[in-house]
């Protein structure tokens, strides 16, 4: 091949990189913007509050399959009306965020609501404000299965070594023989709040973090969307590499220009 066949075909070659460079370019730009402006909100997350805000699109959570079940039971405590959810318990329709199931019993005690979450003991006011958590407290029996009143009005909870009996002020807590118990029952959520349930569970069923998690992953759109996003990194490597290549080769003809340049100029002089 001669000299000038050679430069023919190393412009060609340049040219089609320049070509594919800009197609590549102009092909993960989109990704891009979704990678950057993902990873952006991610990095501030809890300024945000990303975790604890709730996306309410019904496309995006009929997309996600976020359903509310069917056939809800209540327990009644005055005129709340709790509630376990799957995994998260409402007061009438609000939800606890203190707390999560598995929901065991509610009782209304001394002026407060104690509910049994995840087997143990939480206080809260008549109005479903979070007083204290007594699982940590000593004495205070765990792994409980069931919550009620004796027949003296003290309260008394069910576990698997037996019942016990808290006094006024739930501070001691003493195993009992076999009291006569009435404990707490559930009984069919009403419809209106079985329909507002529903409508809350959907709610806060979908963080937005999770969203900005799958954007940024590709998840969002399932497997297929992890390889396009595969797919995509792999073009901003080639879009890398050539942007590269392509810099060196302009330094390079710039520098062979440039000496040309000064090669002509000392021959003239």
């Amino acid at each position: 091949m001669t000299r000038h066949n050679k430069k023919k075909s190393r412009a060609r070659l340049l040219r089609s990189l320049y070509i594919w460079h800009r197609y590549i370019g102009i092909s993960t730009a989109i990704f891009v913007i979704i990678l950057s402006f993902s990873g952006l909100v991610l990095n501030h997350t809890d300024e945000l509050n990303l975790d604890a805000a709730y996306v309410q699109s019904d496309l995006l959570l009929d997309w996600y399959g976020i359903t509310a079940p069917e056939g809800l039971l209540s327990y009644t405590a005055g005129s709340a009306q709790i509630t376990a959810v799957n995994d998260k318990i409402f007061w009438d329709n609000k939800p606890l965020l203190h707390i999560a199931a598995p929901l065991a019993g509610v009782q209304a005690f001394g002026g407060l609501v104690v509910i049994v979450a995840g087997g143990s003991p939480v206080l809260f006011t008549a109005q479903g404000e979070l007083v204290e958590k007594l699982e940590n407290v000593a004495g205070v029996p765990t792994g409980i299965q069931a919550i009620g009143l004796s027949s003296q009005g003290l309260l008394a909870v069910k576990t698997v070594r037996g019942i016990y009996l808290a006094d006024e002020n739930l501070l001691e807590w003493v195993r009992a023989g076999g009291p006569e118990i009435n404990w707490s029952s559930t009984q069919a959520t009403e419809p209106a709040l079985l329909k507002s349930l529903q409508n809350a569970y959907r709610g806060t069923g979908l963080p937005i973090e999770r969203i900005m998690l799958d954007l940024h992953s590709g998840r969002i759109l399932g497997r297929a969307g992890v390889y396009i996003m595969d797919a995509a990194a792999i073009g901003f490597l080639l879009l890398a590499a050539s942007g590269v290549w392509l810099w060196l080769r302009r330094r390079a003809s710039i520098r062979a220009h440039r000496q040309k340049t000064e090669s002509s100029a000392v021959a003239r002089s």
